[in-house]
């Protein structure tokens, strides 16, 4: 069981995050925070390229998810880092993805074989710990 949550958490991961809060059928192309945000210089935050790390690391720290939207690709593996004194989840909605990590726990897990696209994340323990990864 373990071993197939860490797959689906790679899976995820391997998604990567879009920096932002709408669903996961939109995409940061069509939104005007996008074109807002490649028409200032960047001068808002980015989401991190994690695509090129193997595993690509995800810390909970105070509460959020640290980064909280990236990018990664569909076969990296995941590494969970739970920095805080109480229990979370990393949970993807709709797929597999659904580990528990215990408070000062880290989990590694293998690719979970998500497909390219945008995916939202977040803690079931905590409603307001959200975060999207984009997979390529």
């Amino acid at each position: 069981m373990r071993k197939y949550l860490a797959v689906v958490v790679m899976l995820v991961v391997s998604a990567g995050f879009a920096c932002s809060k709408s669903t996961p059928s939109a995409t940061s192309e069509s939104s005007p925070a996008a074109a807002a945000a490649s028409d200032d210089g960047g001068a808002t935050a980015a989401c991190p390229d994690l695509s090129a790390d193997n595993p690509f690391v995800i810390t909970i720290r105070n509460m959020a998810f640290e980064p909280s939207c990236l990018t990664a690709s569909a076969s990296s593996s995941i590494k969970i880092v739970n920095a805080d004194s109480v229990d979370h989840t990393f949970t993807i909605d709709g797929t597999q993805v659904d580990v528990t990590i215990a408070a000062g726990q880290t989990f590694n897990g293998e690719s979970a074989g998500l497909k390219p696209g945008e995916y939202s994340f977040h803690c079931k323990i905590h409603s307001s710990m959200t975060g999207t990864i984009t997979v390529i």
